[in-house]
């Protein structure tokens, strides 16, 4: 620990007590938790900001403004970063301001009045309910109402984050002007008759209850977290990524984002990827209604931003979307009276991932197959502008929102979206080797003029133990690596460098059974809700779906399993992910012996020019073959693969059952395994080849088999096995019976208190111990630092001790475990502050 860390945390435990007493004085800590508006200049080049500070503006090159407690104002201080303070103290700014802006409650009833006076144009309703209780209202605006007419659709959003609230004046000012001037404004005729607008003035209403209406300053949503005694995301890092395939875009990426896994930070990304009700409840909208476009106010800056935010890669469509941007832009007049908005990407302002318009663009235009034009608009020149300036910027706003429900028509006629992966039609198993596969589209609207046709060849399933080079496998900062390794002597790991994003995909897609589960075994060490790795699907190679988060010390090797039952009849590419800030940077992320893993013998194409929706195949030999297609349009060129699909070819008569036999492989010794079994069956049938393999460990129930599975339990077991052929011929059933007895290494754990926590490690064996991993978990509501340290000894040799240690700030009862590889020992005690007392 540093001392700064020391100094910082040392003062966080001191606020516990509110005041203290100098020289006879009392002073008030509580003000070092106080939250100041800061202009920090940047003009010095690239700089690296304290981490998890919230970014709320800036001009490229020149300055940025940051939110930050008062107690953390020396870490710019400590970075050499001049600063100046532009608002002190939010908490008393906003209640200053809050007079001027409706109560949630108003805001309601201004919805429900608009929806009550214009009933013919109009329909508000629920999209979802916040953790707290409260309505996310949706105002339709349109001539018909909850019908869909096919007209263009357009979304307006405010208040993402809690303290912009002028965003919901903008919000509500465009609602009126679009029904009260209805009737009599021909524009607003044409827009209503011609458009479908939905309105969420408060995408977040528990943040704006809590920072408006009982004047907190505050950004995030109000989920509470009792594992970190914590409140809220921040809803615009929550959206699931780019939606792209670029791993830099993806959800959790952290990289130079402004964006983080630690709780308690402003720019908090949640839990996973769309974890919030209020992003679920947005998402599933925007997802479930045709939108051609979209505007999320923000405050403040008076930009106008549009995607990508995570990168300086320009869209497809960055001519197009950049010209309506600056044409939004150029109608928004400052709050000055002089001068326009500035358009510009949303990258140059700072990056972001997870935010909400590019999540919008990226899965609209590769998941949808639709086009969708995203915008932000950073309104205002300050958080909180005061009546005198509200009704001009609302104005001036609804000017740039009316444009583009003008332009929807034209982005939603001449914009041609890509074309999404085709739909194959199920193969029956064929008898002669004559067959036709036949596809439909996803979204005929994209036009495609021809399609490609693959067939794979010699496709096997089988688990990869990184023992045969990585060819299986797009490598993007991963490796192969002899440092570590569960099996054999080498693993994937994951790229070694601060501000990071590195992935390992699989080359293949890989066929779904029933049953069908991904295996693997993994090893990280990892600065505990900083950096974080994850196992994640893909259907289409651009949407990706997380199974599991890690973050912290794996304490050892792990065995990992997922059901991929949901995914069924579906082809998944395999991903894994690994991302880092700038803070401490440890060993990383291993893996190995991963199953199931495709390989292919050949990958022909039959045909890339065909303007048919079906290619007819002719004169197939006995075996099993796999199809994928994919479609070409001139404005896009090709889209995405199609999920595989499976032709059995059997000619002749089979009366002939498979052969299936069982492979146990592990560390035995005097007849008995010493380690985990890992257990291979392999079926094989000569004529129509097999059709599935089943199997039952113990007593449990029958399962498909598709890839080799672990058993790690001490024990005596029993596999039951059979297969049946594609003729429907059944093989007599099968056993194998093998026994397992692991031990814990001979360690013994001794937890101490004191400055910290500390640990003796003895070696109570007769030979030396290596590479082993240990971890000290504290699981204290009320523990600021050190809740997990982990770290390696390198060797211990037979009956030597050695200590270690984590040092710790926090106030209270908690649980303390250390792990030693498999060994555990766990004790309670107290923290006070530094010291841990009471241990046992």
């Amino acid at each position: 620990m540093t001392l700064q860390k020391i100094i910082c945390f040392g003062m966080l435990a001191l606020l516990l007590c509110g005041s203290i007493t100098v020289s006879g004085s009392r002073i008030d800590l509580t003000s070092l938790f106080t939250k100041d508006l800061v202009r920090v200049d940047i003009t010095q080049g690239d700089v690296v900001l304290p981490r998890g500070v919230e970014t709320v503006g800036g001009n490229q090159g020149e300055w940025v403004d940051i939110i930050i407690p008062r107690y953390r104002l020396q870490e710019l201080t400590n970075l050499q970063l001049p600063y100046t303070v532009l608002i002190a103290d939010m908490d008393s700014y906003d209640r200053e301001m809050m007079g001027s802006y409706h109560t949630f409650a108003q805001i309601e009833t201004i919805l429900q009045n608009i929806a009550t006076d214009y009933p013919s144009i109009t329909s508000l309703y629920s999209i979802g309910t916040t953790y707290e209780g409260r309505t996310i209202w949706c105002l339709e605006i349109t001539d018909n109402p909850g019908v869909d007419e096919g007209e263009p659709g357009v979304l307006f959003m405010g208040l993402h984050h809690a303290r912009e609230w002028p965003t919901v004046e903008i919000n509500l000012h465009i609602a009126n002007n679009l029904t009260s001037l209805y009737g009599s404004n021909a524009t607003i005729i044409d827009l209503v008759n011609n458009r479908r607008t939905w309105i969420v003035p408060c995408v977040n209403p528990d943040g704006y209850y809590y920072c408006h209406d009982l004047g907190n300053d505050w950004r995030k949503n109000r989920q509470y977290f009792p594992q970190y005694g914590t409140y809220g995301v921040d809803l615009n890092r929550n959206y699931n990524g780019s939606s792209n395939g670029d791993i830099w875009g993806a959800w959790g990426s952290i990289g130079s984002g402004s964006v983080t896994h630690s709780p308690g930070d402003e720019v908090y990304c949640g839990p996973g990827p769309s974890s919030e009700l209020e992003i679920q409840a947005i998402s599933n909208f925007f997802a479930g209604n045709d939108i051609s476009a979209s505007i999320s106010w923000h405050t403040y800056q008076e930009e106008l931003y549009w995607p990508w935010g995570y990168t300086a890669s320009h869209t497809p469509d960055d001519s197009y979307i950049s010209s309506v941007g600056t044409q939004i832009a150029q109608r928004i007049t400052r709050q000055s009276g002089s001068g326009t908005y500035t358009p510009k990407q949303a990258y140059g302002l700072y990056p972001t991932v997870g935010d909400n318009i590019d999540w919008e663009y990226g899965y609209s235009h590769y998941v949808l197959g639709r086009p969708t034009f995203a915008y932000t608009i950073e309104a205002c020149a300050e958080f909180h502008p005061s009546a005198s300036y509200l009704n001009q910027i609302c104005k001036e706003n609804c000017d740039g929102g009316l444009y583009l429900l003008s332009e929807a028509e034209n982005i939603r006629d001449t914009v041609v979206p890509r074309v999404l992966p085709p739909i194959l039609d199920e193969l029956p198993n064929d008898a002669d080797g004559n067959y036709r596969v036949s596809w439909q589209e996803q979204n005929p609207s994209a036009n495609p003029d021809y399609f490609q046709l693959d067939e794979l060849n010699g496709l096997s399933i089988g688990t990869d133990d990184a023992e045969s080079g990585s060819g299986l496998w797009t490598l993007d900062g991963f490796a192969l690596s002899t440092s570590r390794y569960h099996s054999g002597s080498s693993s994937f790991k994951s790229r070694h460098s601060d501000a990071d994003v590195s992935s390992m995909t699989t080359v293949y897609p890989i066929p779904v059974t029933t049953g069908m589960k991904l295996s693997f075994w993994c090893w990280y060490a990892t600065e505990n809700n900083f950096d974080d790795a994850f196992v994640e699907v893909s259907k289409d190679g651009r949407s990706y779906d997380i199974l599991d988060i890690f973050t912290g010390s794996s304490g050892g090797w792990q065995y990992k399993e997922y059901d991929l039952s949901n995914y069924s009849d579906e082809s998944l590419f395999i991903r894994f992910r690994y991302t880092t800030d700038t803070g401490t940077l440890l060993e990383g992320f291993y893996v190995d012996d991963i199953t199931p893993v495709t390989d292919v013998q050949t990958v022909t194409t039959l045909s890339s020019s065909i303007t048919n929706h079906f290619y007819d195949i002719t004169g197939k030999s006995n075996g099993t073959y796999y199809y994928q297609v994919k479609g070409h349009n001139s404005a896009r060129g090709w889209g995405d693969f199609s999920t595989l699909e499976r032709v059995i070819v059997s000619l002749g008569d089979d009366l002939t059952p498979p052969v299936t036999t069982c492979t146990l492989s592990g560390d035995m010794e005097g007849g008995v395994y010493v380690s985990d079994v890992t257990v291979t069956l392999t079926a094989t049938d000569d004529s129509s080849g097999v059709d599935y393999t089943k199997y039952k460990l113990d007593n449990g129930v029958w399962t498909m088999y598709t890839v080799p599975f672990v058993v790690s339990t001490n024990g005596n077991h029993t596999v039951l096995f059979y297969s049946v052929d594609n003729a429907g011929n059944t093989e007599t059933e099968k056993s194998s019976t093998f026994t397992i007895q692991q031990e814990v290494p001979p360690i013994t754990i001794t937890i101490k208190g004191g400055l910290g926590v500390s640990a003796t490690i003895k070696n109570t064996g007769t030979t030396t111990l290596t590479n082993l991993s240990w971890t000290i978990t504290l699981d204290g509501k009320n523990i600021f630092f050190g809740k997990t340290k982990t770290d390696m000894i390198v060797t211990l040799a037979a009956g030597e001790s050695i200590t270690v240690k984590d040092f710790v700030l926090g106030i209270g009862k908690t649980g303390i475990a250390v792990n030693v590889g498999a060994a555990e020992t766990s004790a309670t005690g107290t923290v006070i502050l530094f010291f841990v007392i009471g241990v046992k």
